[in-house]
């Protein structure tokens, strides 16, 4: 056997003579464990326990419970102990615990050893014998004890008997719950049972009856006792009553001023100086406003977060002179921008007159100066138009007097310098009697009728004697109520109006006469072309006819040169006839009105080919129309313009060419725009403006036939129809006609 051994064995030896055992627990699975000496102590067989409840049925009551709760607690806790107990064998032991921690290795080891007596201990308490005595005589406070068990009171001092109203005999005849009512039963359920053996001293508040039934509120201060045995309680009592409620109306005042603060804090800015002038405080809803953080302006100034102007001097001044002050502040927000503030400004004194905080209420007035300053630049806006109208603009009250003026009314009709002069006057300052008598009945028809007049044509006489005319509406003025307070009038100068009118209406009865005269000359005109043309066409019939007998009888009388001349006579008489025939279908274009028809213009154009069959044979043309629309157009005028532009586009052609027409269409907003495209001769460019002219012809009769009318006719026709017509010609290349036809003819 080693040295370590040996000395190990010597000292557990004296142990076992000193009667000394140990002990240890389990830190996990709780068992807790005897040396032997230990077992021979407690008189046990056990080495080990499995559960505390089980080892604390070797004690006698009333140690069981609080032998388990010193063990729960070393366990919980890490709280050691030194307590004495009894066993149920009347052996007295005293059991010492503690808790080791070693390189992360936690023990919960201790001893046990006899002794004669138990001297003392903190969980259980002595007999009820040293309770009594002084305290009960002595305490001012009511004392109850009650049995945890069967609840009853088993004793109270002479407080309590007077508190309740019982005596002595009465009181100890009462359970617990005969003093407490019903319904706080269950606040009293945690003071019974043996549970709370041991338990530290707890307060609570239940409601008391007294014998006559009145109720109070009592503080209870509860300490578990153990009295011969028994588990019971020791209630020190304390009314209550007074003092709960002044708290509960100290509550109601301090939710009462929550209450207040937070309407505040959600409706206003509040920020408070203290007496040296600096900020102490913002409310979060001025913070938010301004963009600071309380700490960057705390201890400041408030020109910190106010613009510097007047009215933050005069806000200062009153401050400093520890007045209270109204007005509107400009605060500048810390991230650009402003904000203003209805701000009043109230002193705090303390009870030597000495202000000791300010404390600045206000409320966020921002929307509504942007909506002045807005309604202002409308006004201002609504001013400067109205000044540089041309109008007069003026408003009246009900008495007539003018109470506003524009630049127009004041300087030019009234002829002020400036508003000022004008306003609280009447007409009767201004003009004639008989006048201004004339203007105040309309001005009072519309105030007491609250009829409206509208473009009234008034004339006056200035002051240099011109005859002015002016046109005049004047409406009534009312408020909010609807009530009519005056009139607003507008007045325009129309005198160059009346002048120009007296000029036009000359013009007019000159252009109807000239108008008449030309209507007169253009049926003289008319009518004379068309006898003409009738009386002329008599006598070339006779000398076409007496010329035709001359041919044919004396022919062979006649030399070559007798033939040529009797062929121009001929030739003449018949181009005469033509240009007559012409001239008369000229004339009638447009003065004899055809009917509209829904009409293929292909047909049109079918119908003016059949026309020209025999030409088209002869020069072997070559014609392609492209697809036509349907129009509502007057038919023959239309058929006319497609028969002389094809009857061009065949005539005008080079000697030995094929002549080659395309007829198209093409769709425009409002109309329709056709083409008659040729290979012909062209037009030169010296000759393209006379194109359209009456009885304008290009080239030489004995090389190409033709009046010089045609195109003129179709000109006449196409724009009697409301359309346009024009060209693009190149020489010996060809032409294009355009014209249009509108949609819609009326």
């Amino acid at each position: 056997m080693s040295a370590y051994e040996e000395e190990n064995l010597r000292w557990s030896e004296v142990l076992v003579s000193c009667d000394v055992g140990a002990w240890e627990l389990d830190p996990t699975s709780l068992i807790l464990r005897f040396s032997p000496s230990g077992q021979k102590i407690l008189g046990i067989e056990l080495a080990k326990f499995e559960t505390f409840s089980h080892f604390a049925e070797y004690f006698a009551e009333p140690y069981k419970a609080p032998i388990q709760k010193i063990f729960n607690r070393l366990i919980k806790e890490k709280v050691g102990f030194d307590e004495f107990f009894k066993l149920k064998n009347d052996t007295c032991i005293r059991l010492k615990g503690k808790f080791l921690s070693k390189n992360g290795r936690l023990r919960f080891i201790g001893t046990v050893e006899r002794t004669e007596t138990i001297e003392k201990t903190s969980v259980v308490a002595p007999s009820s014998a040293h309770y009594y005595g002084n305290l009960f005589e002595i305490n001012p406070m009511p004392i109850i004890i009650w049995d945890c068990d069967t609840q009853k009171i088993i004793d109270g001092n002479r407080e309590a008997i007077l508190k309740y109203g019982y005596t002595k005999e009465a009181l100890l005849e009462l359970s617990i719950m005969d003093i407490i009512p019903k319904e706080d039963i269950n606040l009293n359920n945690c003071f019974t049972g043996a549970e709370i053996v041991g338990t530290e001293v707890q307060q609570r508040i239940c409601q008391h009856f007294t014998k006559s039934g009145e109720s109070f509120f009592a503080k209870m201060q509860s300490k578990p006792l153990l009295i011969d045995g028994k588990s019971c309680v020791m209630e020190l009592i304390t009314d209550f009553t007074s003092q709960l409620e002044a708290e509960e109306q100290l509550l109601d005042s301090v939710q009462e001023l929550s209450d207040y603060r937070f309407a505040l804090d959600e409706s206003c800015l509040v920020l408070i100086l203290d007496e040296n002038k600096k900020i102490d405080y913002l409310n979060r809803k001025f913070l938010d406003i301004s963009g600071y953080q309380a700490a960057e302006i705390s201890g400041k100034s408030p020109v910190v977060i106010y613009e510097e102007n007047q009215a933050l001097k005069d806000c200062l001044a009153a401050v400093s002179q520890g007045k209270m002050w109204r007005g509107e502040l400009k605060g500048i927000k810390k991230k650009r921008g402003v904000f203003w503030i209805d701000t009043v400004i109230t002193p705090f004194k303390d009870n030597s007159g000495k202000t000791y905080q300010y404390i600045w209420v206000g409320y966020d007035v921002t929307e509504k100066h942007k909506a002045d300053e807005s309604l202002f630049k409308e006004r201002f806006l609504l001013r400067s138009i109205i000044d540089n109208l041309p109008i007069q603009i003026y408003v009246k009250d009900i008495m007539g007097r003018h109470i506003i003026n524009n630049k127009t009314q004041y300087r030019d009709f009234l002829g002020a310098e400036t508003e000022e002069e004008t306003l609280r006057k009447t007409v009767f300052d201004y003009f004639p009697y008989e006048v201004a008598k004339k203007m105040t009945v309309i001005d009072r028809h519309v105030i007491i009728e609250g009829q409206s007049v509208k473009n009234l044509e008034e004339s006056y006489t200035n002051a240099n004697g011109q005859l002015r005319w002016f046109l005049t509406s004047k409406v009534a003025l009312k408020n909010a109520s609807n009530k009519i307070v005056g009139l607003v009038g507008m007045t325009r100068d129309v005198t160059d109006r009346k002048e120009e009118e007296a000029v036009l209406q000359n013009l007019n009865t000159e252009l109807t006469k000239k108008a008449k005269a030309l209507e007169q000359s253009n049926q003289e005109l008319e009518q004379f072309a068309y006898i003409a043309s009738h009386d002329l066409q008599e006598p070339l019939r006779m000398i076409t006819g007496f010329v035709s007998l001359l041919e044919k009888k004396y022919s062979s009388k006649l030399d070559e040169k007798g033939i040529q001349y009797m062929h121009f006579v001929v030739d003449g008489a018949t181009r005469m006839r033509n240009i007559i025939m012409d001239l008369l279908t000229y004339s009638r274009v447009g003065r004899e009105g055809e009917k509209l028809k829904e009409t293929d213009i292909g047909e049109i154009i079918s119908n003016a080919l059949n026309l020209q069959k025999t030409l088209i044979d002869q020069k072997g043309a070559n014609i392609s129309v492209g697809p036509m629309p349907k129009l509502k157009v007057p038919v023959s005028p239309l058929n006319q313009v497609f028969l002389n532009l094809i009857n061009n586009s065949l005539k005008y052609q080079l000697e030995g060419a094929t002549p080659r027409i395309k007829i198209s269409a093409k769709e425009r907003k409002d109309s329709w725009e056709f083409s008659v495209k040729d290979n012909g001769i062209g037009i030169p460019p010296k000759s393209q403006d006379k194109v359209f002219i009456l009885f304008s012809r290009l080239h030489a009769n004995s090389k190409y036939s033709g009046t010089g009318i045609g195109l003129a006719m179709c000109k006449k026709i196409i724009e009697n129809l409301g359309g346009h017509i024009y060209f693009k010609s190149k020489e010996n290349e060809g032409s294009t006609f355009y014209f249009t036809v509108p949609k819609e003819i009326f």
